[in-house]
C-alpha cells in the first residue's frame, strides 16, 4: 500500500495539470450530456408505437394530427426516417391546444441532426392537462426540397381515440407515430441508480488510467466489468439479437444439470415475458425490473414446452448461462433474478477471456482492450448470446498465437494443451472463424524446438478446424464435381442426338452450359435459394453476391464495430461510431516492439475475405428468399439475414494488418486514447437510455 500511495503521489505531482484538466473536462462532459438528454431520461412513454407507412416532409407537405392529451406529459416525440441519405433543410414542429389555443411548443430542427428511424423529441412549455385542453394539435412542416426531406412515420390503423390525422388536408385512416413522455417516479429511480453507477465506475476507470497507471490486463478488466454490468442493466431482456431463443437453449442445459426428465419443458413462471419486447429496448422492462426484482418465486402448476431445441454443436457455448440459471433455480429466485443471473455468468466468462487475452499477448494490448470492450461486444457478453463464447475465445486464440510468435522461450505443454482445447471448443460452433487457426503456421520453428515438432504441433492445433472444414466442404465439392460431370454427359448426349456425330457435336457445345446448366430452376413463392440453384445459375448468383456486397459492405463494417445495438433496432449516431473507429485505428498504429510478417498480414486479409464469402454464401442458401419485396430498392435481389456483428470476430485480424513500421504513434497517447474511449462509451450509454425511455 505504501508503494501504491507513493506511486499515486508521484504520478499526480508529475502530471497534475493534465490530470486535473481531464477530470474537469470529464465532469463538464457528463453534465452537458445529461442536460442534453433531460427531456427523455427517466420518463414513462406511451402513445402510438405502430408505423407501417410514411410520407416525405417537404416544403409542399403539411402534416397535422389532432389527438387527446396524455395527462402530465411534458414532452412529445415523433418517429422519423432519413431514407439512409444526406438531407438538408429544416422542419418545424408546433404543438397547440385545440381549446385554449396555447402554443405548447414551436421547434425548428435541422434535418442533418436527425438520425434514421428514431424519435425526435419536443419539450413542452408546461405539462399537458385535460382541464386546459382535452386535445392537442401537432403540426409538422418543412422547407426541404423533394428528395432532401425526412420521412414521417404513421400507422394505417387507428390507435388514439377520437383522433384525426391529415396529410395536406386529406384525412388518413391511421395516426401519426407519436409518443407522450410523462414523469415516472419508478423509472426515475431506475435511471438514477444506473447513471450514478455509470458516473462512479467510469470515474474510477479514469482515475486508474491517469493516476494509478495499472497494467493493461488489470485496467481493461475493470473496464470490462464496468461496461459489462452497465449493458447488463440497460439492454432490456429479450432485446439482444435472438435472446429469447438463447434463453431457452440455456434453460434446456440447466434442465440437464438439474436432472430434469424433459429438457424441453420449463415452468410458466420462467416464460413470463410480460413487459419485454423482442429485439427492442422498451422502458416497460425497466419498470418491471424495479417493481418485481425482489418478488418471491411463484411457480405455477402449468409447464410450457419450449419452441426451440438446442443443437448438439451449440451445447458447449451455453454452459456459462446455464450455470447461472441453475444457481438461481437452486436459490429459488424469481424469473427476473434467474434471467439476469444467467446473463451475469455469460459476462463473467467473457471478462475472464478478455483478461487472459490481454495478459498473454505481448503486442496490441490496447487494441485488444478497446476492441474487446466495444459496446457491441459488451452488449453480447451481457446477454445470453453465444457470440460471447466465440468472441471471447477468438481473443484468447489470437493472443496465444502472437505470444508464441514473439516469445523467447519454447512453447510449454500446458499452453499447447490449453490452446488445443480452445480451438476444439470454437471450431464446431463457427467453422468460418476456425480458418484463422491456420495462422499458427507462422509460429517460428525454434519456438517448437524442431521442425518435426512444429509440423506435428501445428497439425494438432489446426486439426479441429480442418476437420470441420472438411466436413463442410467435401460434400459441396462432391456435389460440384458431380454436377459438372452430369452436365458434360448431358451436353455430349444432346450433341450426339442433334448431329448424329459424337465428336463433331463437341465443337458446338456452349462452354458455359457445359460447366453449368443454364436453365432457370422453378422457384416457388416463399422458397429460399438452394445449393442446386447456385450450381444451376453461377453467373446469376455471382451477380447477386456482388450486388449484395456493393450495397451492404459499409453497413456490415459499421455493424461489426457496433452501430446497431439491441436487436439491430437501436442505431447509434454516426459521430460516435466514427469516434470509435478513429480510436481503433490509432490503437492499431501505436508503436509496438514487433511488427507482424508481411505474409501473416496478407494471409489474414485473404482469410477475412474467404470467411466473409462463406458467411454470405451460407446466408444465401439458408436464409435468402427468392421472392423479395426489396428488389426495386437495390436493382435486384440481395442476400438476406447478414448482420454486421457476424464480422466482429474478424476485427482483431483486420486492425492488426494496419500496424506497420512506417506510421508509428508514440506510446504516450495511450492514456488519451483510452480516456476518449471511456467518454464515447458514456455517450453511448446515455443515448441507449434516452432511446429506451422513449420506447
Amino acid at each position: 500500500m505504501k508503494d501504491l500511495g507513493k506511486r499515486l503521489k508521484e504520478n499526480f505531482s508529475k502530471n497534475r495539470y493534465v490530470i486535473v484538466g481531464l477530470f474537469v473536462a470529464w465532469i463538464a462532459i457528463v453534465a452537458f450530456t445529461l442536460y442534453s438528454y433531460r427531456d427523455t431520461l427517466g420518463k414513462q412513454s406511451s402513445g402510438n408505437e405502430f408505423y407501417d407507412n410514411y410520407v416525405e416532409l417537404t416544403s409542399g407537405t403539411l402534416i397535422c394530427e389532432t389527438v387527446p392529451v396524455e395527462e402530465g406529459a411534458d414532452t412529445v416525440a415523433v418517429k422519423m426516417a432519413t431514407y439512409a441519405r444526406k438531407n438538408s433543410g429544416n422542419i418545424n414542429i408546433t404543438v397547440t391546444g385545440t381549446k385554449s389555443g396555447k402554443v405548447y411548443a414551436d421547434k425548428t430542427i435541422n434535418v442533418k441532426n436527425v438520425l434514421d428511424n428514431t424519435f425526435v423529441t419536443v419539450a413542452l412549455d408546461e405539462e399537458l392537462s385535460e382541464r386546459k385542453d382535452k386535445d392537442i394539435k401537432v403540426e409538422l412542416s418543412s422547407d426541404c426540397e423533394e428528395g432532401k426531406g425526412l420521412g414521417i412515420y404513421y400507422s394505417t390503423i387507428k390507435v388514439f381515440e377520437n383522433s384525426e390525422l391529415k396529410i395536406n388536408n386529406e384525412i388518413q385512416e391511421g395516426d401519426l407515430t407519436l409518443r407522450f413522455l410523462v414523469k415516472d417516479d419508478e423509472l426515475a429511480l431506475f435511471y438514477r441508480i444506473v447513471i450514478i453507477w455509470v458516473i462512479v465506475t467510469f470515474t474510477v476507470i479514469i482515475f486508474l488510467l491517469l493516476v494509478a497507471e495499472p497494467k493493461y490486463e488489470i485496467l481493461f478488466t475493470v473496464i470490462a466489468i464496468a461496461f459489462g454490468l452497465t449493458f447488463w442493466l440497460i439492454i432490456t431482456p429479450m432485446s439482444a439479437p435472438d435472446e429469447t431463443v438463447h434463453y431457452e437453449y440455456s434453460f434446456q442445459l440447466s434442465n440437464y444439470m438439474m436432472g430434469e426428465k424433459n429438457h424441453l419443458v420449463f415452468n410458466e413462471e420462467y416464460q413470463n415475458y410480460g413487459s419485454f419486447a423482442g429485439h427492442f429496448n422498451v422502458s416497460a422492462a425497466y419498470k418491471r425490473f424495479i417493481e418485481k426484482i425482489n418478488r418471491p418465486l411463484n411457480l405455477k402448476d402449468t409447464n410450457v414446452v419450449m419452441r426451440f431445441d438446442i443443437l448438439e454443436a451449440y451445447k458447449t457455448c451455453f454452459v456459462p448461462q446455464a450455470l447461472g440459471i441453475t444457481l438461481a433455480r437452486l436459490l429459488n429466485w424469481n424469473m427476473l433474478r434467474t434471467f439476469y443471473t444467467g446473463r451475469l455468468f455469460n459476462l463473467i466468462f467473457y471478462i475472464i477471456c478478455v483478461y487472459i487475452a490481454i495478459k498473454k499477448t505481448p503486442v496490441h494490448k490496447m487494441l485488444f482492450g478497446i476492441l474487446a470492450t466495444l459496446p457491441i461486444f459488451m452488449q453480447q457478453a451481457a446477454s445470453y448470446s453465444y457470440d460471447t463464447f466465440v468472441n471471447g475465445l477468438t481473443f484468447v486464440i489470437i493472443a496465444f498465437m502472437l505470444k508464441w510468435m514473439y516469445q523467447e522461450e519454447r512453447i510449454s505443454i500446458k499452453e499447447f494443451i490449453f490452446v488445443f482445447i480452445v480451438n476444439l471448443l470454437i471450431a464446431p460452433i463457427k467453422v468460418v472463424y476456425g480458418l484463422f487457426h491456420f495462422l499458427f503456421w507462422f509460429v517460428p520453428e525454434e519456438k517448437w524446438g524442431s521442425k518435426r515438432n512444429r509440423i506435428i504441433g501445428t497439425l494438432i492445433i489446426t486439426a479441429p478446424a480442418m476437420f470441420e472444414l472438411c466436413r463442410l466442404l467435401f460434400p459441396l465439392i462432391f456435389r460440384v464435381v458431380r454436377k459438372i460431370i452430369e452436365n458434360i454427359i448431358e451436353s455430349f448426349e444432346e450433341a450426339r442426338d442433334n448431329t448424329g456425330v459424337y465428336l463433331a457435336g463437341m465443337n458446338r457445345i456452349n462452354l458455359n452450359r457445359t460447366i453449368t446448366n443454364s436453365s432457370l430452376p422453378n422457384f416457388d413463392e416463399g422458397e429460399t435459394y438452394t445449393f442446386s440453384d447456385v450450381m444451376a445459375n453461377p453467373l446469376e448468383m455471382l451477380e447477386l453476391f456482388l450486388r449484395t456486397v456493393r450495397y451492404s459492405i459499409k453497413t456490415w463494417f459499421y455493424g461489426s464495430i457496433g452501430r446497431a445495438l439491441s436487436g439491430n433496432s437501436l442505431i447509434l449516431p454516426t459521430s460516435l461510431v466514427h469516434g470509435l473507429l478513429a480510436l481503433l485505428i490509432m490503437s492499431a498504429l501505436r508503436e509496438e516492439d514487433y511488427v507482424e510478417p508481411v505474409w501473416f498480414k496478407i494471409l489474414s486479409v485473404v482469410l477475412c475475405i474467404f470467411a466473409g464469402f462463406m458467411m454470405v454464401g451460407g446466408m444465401l442458401i439458408s436464409w435468402t428468399e427468392i421472392d423479395q419485396s426489396v428488389i426495386e430498392d437495390y436493382g435486384g435481389p440481395i442476400i438476406q439475414g447478414i448482420q454486421g456483428r457476424y464480422f466482429s470476430p474478424l476485427l482483431p485480424y483486420l486492425f492488426i494488418v494496419l500496424h506497420n513500421d512506417k506510421i508509428k504513434l508514440p506510446k504516450f497517447i495511450d492514456k488519451y486514447v483510452i480516456y476518449s474511449f471511456v467518454v464515447i462509451v458514456f455517450e453511448v450509454v446515455v443515448y441507449v437510455l434516452s432511446y429506451t425511455f422513449v420506447n
